[in-house]
């Protein structure tokens, strides 16, 4: 399949959260993820601009677990790239399994996550520590996108095409910190 999203630098979610609620938007539910990204000592995976990620997916109802593989970035105005997503019971047993393999935890990160489907869009509405909030529109095509991106009042925005982990690796070297699992329960 291939992932075709937008990510926004907010100040607040709220507003954007308001305007879906207007605009008639679907509300999915809120989340607590935490992503798990693996990688071998060389980086390589990092280094080709692709990710092995584990995710944990909790809400009021419980836990799902997602193992997901991102291709290297494809040439679309937005952040474009194939994407392999399975639905997995034992996040213990796959993380031993990347060990066996050669694959490490190199980073961890927790993030709050508002979703919401519009149009034939999927809206997250992301909370992160040491990064802030951010909106991100998911769908089936860059035109679509944009008009979902006008639509919600975030037009005047700029793209930024880096992922969370990405950006979480930036923010980790500014602070100094050696940190490798990123929570909001953190000082």
């Amino acid at each position: 399949m291939l992932e075709i999203e937008l990510k926004l630098k907010v100040d607040s979610l709220e507003p954007t959260a308001q305007k879906l609620a207007q605009l008639g938007a679907k509300f999915q539910g809120d989340y607590l993820q935490t992503d798990a990204y693996y990688d071998d000592s060389d980086d390589s995976l990092i280094n080709s601009d692709r990710c092995l990620r584990i995710r944990r997916h909790k809400n009021h109802l419980g836990e799902a677990i997602e193992l997901t593989y991102k291709g290297a970035r494809e040439n679309h105005r937005f952040k474009s790239r194939r994407e392999i997503g399975l639905k997995v019971e034992k996040a213990a047993e796959l993380a031993e399994l990347f060990g066996e393999l050669g694959y490490k935890e190199r980073l961890v990160i927790e993030k709050k996550r508002s979703l919401w489907d519009y149009h034939d869009c999927k809206v997250a509405l992301d909370e992160l520590p040491l990064l802030g909030y951010f909106v991100e529109i998911e769908g089936p095509d860059d035109d679509t996108i944009e008009q979902a991106q006008k639509e919600l009042g975030l037009g005047n925005l700029k793209h930024i095409p880096q992922s969370y982990a990405h950006l979480m690796e930036e923010a980790i070297v500014k602070t100094g910190s050696k940190k490798r699992k990123i929570t909001f329960g953190q000082k």
